[in-house]
């Protein structure tokens, strides 16, 4: 099945970003349904299938209105795992496009995958052009989160000039797996943002661990939504 003009949205709202290098900045978040990994600390698995959650059937002229209408000008795409989607069939004049991805499908390639849930993503190629002038957040997951890393696609992202890496540690023995990632793939460290895990202000108050991150040469990036709402759906 064709998905190029199918979306599943789980939900839509609007609140700041609460991570990575706009945070704070007042936006409309759109919340795909659907993800390709399973990471057993998610804190949205009421997205990862067609079972999960609710979640509707928009086109994109739908979601374009959605995004018009909105007198928010920063629209982050998130999920689940947007780039599912094509995205690039999404862009509204006057908006600045945001992608939360976890880094495992290149978008600029053709997909087909079939989820656990037997669901089909069959779309196209993305538009390089188009989606060149999104800030795609890139989070790859981690040896705890016991999900394969897709070589190809990091190396892609690694050289890419729009886009940013995203991590979230907890101890620092993250921090040293994280170092080892950004050299092994030679990912510049000026795109490199880390974040703490948790979901209450508690969690986020470890100036041990965030000099460490200062000593990595990484950016620290607070979860600003967790410390101001905690595990608050739609923050």
């Amino acid at each position: 099945m064709l998905t190029d003009n199918i979306f599943y949205v789980s939900e839509y709202f609007r609140s700041i970003q609460g991570e990575g290098n706009y945070a704070g900045v007042n936006s409309l978040f759109i919340r795909f349904q659907h993800c390709n990994l399973k990471c057993l600390w998610c804190d949205t698995k009421y997205t990862w299938n067609k079972h999960s959650g609710s979640h509707k059937l928009y086109t994109p002229t739908e979601i374009k209105k959605v995004v018009a209408e909105n007198t928010a000008t920063h629209v982050i795409l998130t999920g689940g795992e947007p780039s599912l989607y094509r995205l690039d069939k999404l862009d509204v004049q006057g908006k600045k496009f945001h992608v939360e991805s976890n880094g495992t499908i290149i978008p600029t390639h053709a997909l087909n995958i079939q989820m656990d849930d037997g669901s089909v993503f069959s779309r196209g190629a993305m538009d390089e052009k188009v989606i060149s002038k999104y800030n795609w957040v890139i989070s790859p997951k981690l040896s705890n989160s016991f999900q394969e890393i897709n070589e190809e696609a990091i190396v892609f992202w690694a050289k890419n000039e729009w886009c940013i890496f995203k991590f979230i540690a907890k101890k620092s023995n993250d921090l040293t797996e994280i170092n080892d990632f950004t050299e092994r793939y030679a990912i510049d460290r000026a795109k490199v943002f880390v974040g703490l895990e948790g979901a209450n202000l508690e969690s986020q108050i470890k100036p041990g661990l965030v000099d460490e991150i200062i000593n990595f040469g990484f950016h620290f990036s607070p979860r600003l939504h967790v410390m101001l709402w905690g595990n608050v759906r739609r923050k």
